[in-house]
């Protein structure tokens, strides 16, 4: 399995389709035979306008009032409407929406967790909003939009979801599987084969279960600055680890959190 030559075959198809050189919002939806990958496409067109969003906050003014948020909502909505990507610059939108498909077919639970914990709240809208862009998922947030309900939750942190998903069982699909297998160019074992190995040596340094372990690496990569995100880590080793940062271990796991998700220092 080669992503790369996937990704320059998927490319070719694609500027076949297409007199000019941009695609339109109204392309994506149908820009691959994958709907799956689409959906990712959108999702991760929406995450970048998200971040620029917050990136360029400045401390004059109240974000959280309604007139802004209804605007920040329009002016997105508009946006969306007058969506015009460079074929060179949907190249890297669809590699990264590609690896994000493959980690989706291969760890369903892992990567909507990962893909949950970058906001701070959910309500019933959000998760419902949320919920279109996982057409193999969308079941998932119906059992959590109704557990909130149960429990008469009008709005849930994001950690708090996560603990919610952790007590539900998320099997891989194999509807998703063949779609992922189809437009990759690859068989099911060729798929899982070169999936990288997660790595799990790093549970030993907590007291914490496995799936809390994961759930604090999620919660610390949500923080602000790699300081912030190292001291949550280093607050949950055991107790036998008094050298913490000067351990090599425990310095690959924090240099490997601080360039996964891009932490100024």
């Amino acid at each position: 399995m080669d992503l790369t030559k996937s990704i320059e075959s998927l490319l070719v198809k694609i500027e076949k389709k297409f007199s000019s050189n941009k695609i339109k919002g109204a392309d994506i939806i149908n820009i691959t035979q994958s709907k799956q990958l689409n959906l990712l496409i959108i999702k991760n067109l929406y995450d970048q306008w998200t971040e620029n969003f917050e990136n360029n906050k400045i401390k004059y003014f109240d974000y959280e009032s309604l007139d802004v948020v209804n605007a920040s909502e329009n002016m997105m909505n508009t946006l969306s409407n007058n969506i015009s990507i460079d074929l060179n610059d949907f190249k890297s939108l669809l590699s990264n929406s590609l690896e994000d498909l493959v980690q989706l077919t291969a760890y369903p639970k892992d990567f909507i967790k990962r893909d949950l914990i970058s906001s701070g709240l959910y309500d019933e809208e959000k998760l419902e909003k949320k919920s279109k862009y996982f057409k193999y998922y969308s079941e998932l947030f119906v059992i959590l939009i109704n557990q909130m309900r149960e429990n008469n939750e009008l709005s849930l942190k994001a950690s708090e979801i996560i603990n919610y998903i952790d007590d539900i069982t998320i099997d891989i699909n194999d509807s998703l599987i063949k779609e992922t297998c189809e437009i990759i160019g690859c068989e099911k074992e060729e798929l899982f084969d070169k999936i990288e190995e997660k790595q799990s040596d790093y549970y030993s340094f907590f007291t914490l279960s496995n799936n809390e372990v994961d759930n604090l690496i999620l919660e610390a990569s949500t923080k602000e600055t790699f300081e912030e995100a190292a001291n949550l880590v280093l607050r949950n080793l055991k107790n036998d680890h008094e050298k913490k940062i000067t351990n090599k271990d425990i310095r690959s796991l924090l240099h490997k959190l601080k360039d996964s998700n891009s932490l100024p220092t």
